[in-house]
């Protein structure tokens, strides 16, 4: 059966969707504006297998520009 779920449910509830997502397997399809919008699925192949820090480093590398920015 597939999960589905509002834009806004998924923001405000987003810690228990990716715990429940993680926990059960189960992808869920968000929709904004009632069309599939995103999907959060479990991490596979070699994503689950990267460092979480190299992922944060890579991330953070990646992004640099938008956090001096924020950062202002």
């Amino acid at each position: 059966m597939a999960i589905t779920m509002g834009l806004a449910e998924a923001k405000t509830n987003f810690s228990k969707v990716t715990a429940e997502v993680n926990r059960t397997g189960r992808p869920v399809t968000v929709l904004k504006n009632n069309r599939p919008w995103v999907v959060i699925a479990p991490a596979t192949g070699e994503a689950a297998k990267t460092d979480p820090v190299d992922m944060a480093v890579d991330f953070m590398d990646e992004y640099a520009d938008v956090f001096e920015e924020l950062a202002k």
